[in-house]
């Protein structure tokens, strides 16, 4: 299922978040989880998520697309909460992220929630490797690829990809959704950031809870 947000002129969008049984949050079976979020929402949600991930001891790592790495990196305060970030343009670029494979990309494209969750996955065990110390990870896959004719203000409808992954007592668990995007440029860029943002604690209370 997928659903639409509609940046600014809707207020609220809905979602499905889907969890394999293998790491979702209901062992054993499938899950499905539907929720709403509101499109207006605290002027600087950065600044929260930061507070969010101090609050409870997490390092985030993150796999971005279309914003450009630019969802905490400028938060003050968000160095301690932050380890490795990956910054992915192209369709190329996205494929050779860590943990997304060739077969996953040929069997459910590339901009997928499959996709998403490689990659959530792989950055997150590249995380806690030797050199970085993350707990959790959120991953954004999509492209807006920008026409050479197109205008700076058209309007245009993008499919997104979401992510978010975190280890709990040994296993790595790992929840996605897709999103539909309308809106000029700048204005799904915005709501790409929030989607990544707002689903990211939602995701760990509902893990930590278990």
């Amino acid at each position: 299922m997928q659903g639409r947000a509609s940046s600014g002129c809707t207020p609220f969008f809905v979602a499905r978040i889907v969890a394999d049984s293998c790491v979702g949050f209901v062992q054993g079976t499938r899950a499905t989880l539907a929720f709403s979020f509101p499109c207006v929402v605290a002027m600087n949600i950065s600044k929260q998520i930061v507070g969010y991930l101090k609050t409870r001891a997490l390092v985030l790592v993150s796999v971005e697309t279309c914003t450009g790495g630019a969802m905490l990196a400028d938060q003050r305060g968000a160095a301690g909460c932050l380890d490795l970030g990956y910054v992915a343009h192209a369709a190329t670029a996205i494929a050779a992220l860590p943990g997304v494979s060739a077969p996953t990309i040929e069997r459910d494209g590339l901009v997928s929630e499959a996709v998403a969750r490689e990659a959530a996955e792989g950055a997150l065990i590249k995380g806690v490797g030797r050199w970085g110390s993350a707990s959790v990870a959120l991953a954004s896959i999509g492209l807006l690829a920008h026409a050479e004719d197109e205008e700076d203000d058209a309007v245009s409808t993008v499919t997104h990809c979401f992510a978010w992954a975190c280890i709990d007592n040994g296993r790595v668990l790992c929840a996605s959704e897709t999103v539909g995007f309308s809106g000029r440029r700048h204005e799904i860029r915005r709501s790409i950031a929030r989607r990544a943002l707002l689903g990211f604690p939602r995701f760990v209370d509902r893990v930590l809870a278990r």
